[in-house]
């Protein structure tokens, strides 16, 4: 039986967004205002880091925990079944796991600074995987880096693991090999909704 499930109303669904973006711009004015001058510079370095280390973590939760770990496995099967419908790991849980995760091994190991810059960076990775994966799933594609992100994300559901992880870069997966579809594809609904022919 499933604790939460991971499909959402819309309300739940879009109020990600929301807390994530005022969450993004609080703590990035509170860095801009507040951090010591002097570690402006080196602060910036590590919102870029942790953005970079965002992608890894997108990358290695898709691969080995959404997609081998029960329950974890079962719910992201439902998103595979149903791409349309509204999915997403409930902010509380999300919260809770920067939180722990992140925000708090920096703040013990390197101070609350950067601590609060590594957290920025990843949660501006979370943000755009966010964007990325529902306009993956909802919007038309306009411009050629969404079409195409689109596009490999729409492999991952055509063709399902082991491949296609990366929703907002394919660098791991070029990194650790998993461009490459080795299944038979699903069905032509997944194809027409990536728009893969």
């Amino acid at each position: 039986m499933l604790i939460f499930t991971i499909e959402q109303s819309p309300a739940t669904y879009f109020a990600d967004f929301s807390v994530y973006g005022v969450g993004i711009a609080a703590l990035a004015a509170v860095i801009g205002l507040y951090a010591p001058q002097d570690l402006q510079t080196t602060l910036m370095l590590w919102v870029l880091g942790g953005l970079a280390f965002w992608t890894l973590i997108e990358y290695g939760v898709h691969r080995f925990v959404l997609h081998r770990i029960p329950p974890f496995a079962a719910m992201h099967e439902l998103h595979h079944r149903n791409p349309r419908a509204y999915i997403g790991t409930p902010t509380i849980v999300t919260m809770l796991l920067f939180t722990v995760m992140v925000f708090l091994p920096a703040l013990w190991a390197a101070g609350v600074w950067v601590a609060c810059a590594l957290t920025l960076g990843v949660l501006l990775g979370y943000m755009a995987y966010s964007v990325m994966h529902h306009a993956a799933h909802h919007w038309r594609s306009s411009g050629a880096w969404l079409k195409r992100r689109k596009q490999v994300h729409g492999l991952h559901h055509q063709f399902g693991p082991p491949g296609f992880y990366g929703v907002t870069t394919s660098f791991w997966d070029h990194v650790f090999r998993t461009t490459r579809a080795t299944q038979a594809p699903r069905s032509g609904r997944t194809a027409q909704l990536f728009k893969l022919k």
